[in-house]
């Protein structure tokens, strides 16, 4: 095929729909070797994949860092409990008790503190009376980090330090290939959140709040409890994922509407549209460009042998963008309103955060285009989070 092998190529990085799109068209079920695995791109195939428990598994994903050379103990101790990388039986007791914390009633609750928030941060903006922003730092990320970190019963303060941890996280597990030192400073920086965590977690369980980490610590599930490790391990991991997706979320949704002004007055004249905003966002220019998987079993897939220990890549900016599933699918509309999409996965390991991210962008967008009514791009270069995994922009500057 006439396509770079590179994933991290700047055009590949600058232009993920083309490229996969190709690959979609082309060879659907396709053998990067550069990459050392499969890429699968077509919408039905990359749905089926997430679904097959048989054949594919996140858990033999964190068993190529558990099973590494390099120096990572702390890495190597903490990713393996996290729910993302556990296959069932495992996954299914971790999953119920985090998904008995993130029930419906408990994100509905947080509304009001979601719309408090939008509206403090929209006032610090308009309070600098300054005519530019960057959207990143001064609302797409202080939104969702100040709500996790409420649930978690965390002080405020401690946001920024958090904000940081997670930036070094991220080198690793978003496979970030040109960052200098980039398993190394992953490292530090998990040992750092976790003895962070683990003081909070002791202390909670020696004066109980009403709090997540306070329900974690005495959360059962048939008869089984969290150890204090896992409770540390659960809380990071949902620290780090509670704001990475949402921000990506909410930069790139502000840059979709920005470039198709007829959608932004479509959103501005009917707050309402907001949900239907929101699910084609995620279609498409979701945060999550790609999930990976371990093959533990053999099997043949539209006529390919794929072979245990190998790896997949499941493409949702491919498959979200597939004509076989969506009219137009490069067409940006926000009636859309599809729910069918990838952006949060699929099967086993859907997102837990899902509806709390969904309630942050349903009230961010809104309030945030109506608060702005002169909004436009400041430049219309962006740099692109150099990754195979998500996608957003690693700043986006805005006019106001």
């Amino acid at each position: 095929m006439a396509v770079t092998e590179d994933l991290t190529d700047p055009a590949v990085i600058a232009h993920p729909y083309d490229y996969f799109g190709r690959i979609r068209e082309k060879e659907p079920v396709y053998r990067n070797e550069k990459w050392g695995g499969w890429i699968v791109t077509r919408y039905e195939d990359v749905q089926q994949c997430l679904q097959d428990d048989e054949h594919l598994s996140v858990q033999v994903e964190a068993d190529r860092l558990r099973n590494s050379s390099l120096d990572i103990p702390a890495m190597q101790s903490m990713f393996p409990k996290w729910v993302f990388y556990l296959d069932p039986p495992e996954h299914t007791k971790l999953r119920r008790i985090i998904g008995e914390a993130f029930n419906p009633e408990l994100v509905q609750n947080q509304r009001d503190e979601v719309e408090t928030v939008v509206d403090s941060l929209i006032a610090s903006i308009q309070e600098r009376e300054s005519d530019e922003i960057e959207l990143i730092e001064e609302f797409a990320y202080p939104l969702p980090v100040r709500i996790i970190t409420r649930i978690m019963g965390l002080p405020l303060d401690d946001n920024q330090q958090l904000g940081e941890w997670s930036s070094e996280i991220a080198l690793t597990l978003f496979h970030h290939y040109d960052a200098d030192r980039r398993h190394e400073r992953t490292e530090e920086s998990i040992k750092e959140f976790a003895d962070y965590v683990r003081d909070i977690v002791i202390e909670r369980e020696e004066n109980p709040q009403e709090d997540l980490i306070t329900y974690l610590n005495q959360a059962e599930a048939d008869g089984m409890t969290l150890t204090r490790d896992e409770v540390v391990a659960t809380v990071v991991g949902l620290l780090f994922a509670g704001h990475e997706t949402t921000t990506k979320l909410i930069a790139n949704g502000v840059l979709e509407l920005l470039r198709h002004p007829d959608q932004l007055e479509l959103l501005r004249d009917d707050p309402s549209l907001a949900p239907k905003a929101v699910e084609e966002i995620l279609r498409y220019h979701g945060p999550s460009k790609s999930l990976t998987r371990g093959v533990k079993k053999d099997f043949e897939f539209h006529g390919k042998k794929i072979k245990s220990g190998e790896r997949v890549l499941l493409s949702l900016a491919a498959a979200n963008h597939d004509p076989r599933k969506f009219d137009n699918p490069d067409q940006f509309d926000i009636t859309r309103g599809s729910m069918d999409h990838l952006g949060f996965g699929h099967g086993t390991h859907h997102c837990l955060g899902a509806p709390l991210a969904r309630l942050e962008a349903r009230i961010a967008f809104p309030a945030f285009i109506q608060a702005f009514p002169d909004l436009e791009l400041a430049t219309d270069d962006v740099e692109w989070t150099k990754s195979p995994l998500v996608r957003g922009p690693d700043e986006l500057k805005l006019k106001i």
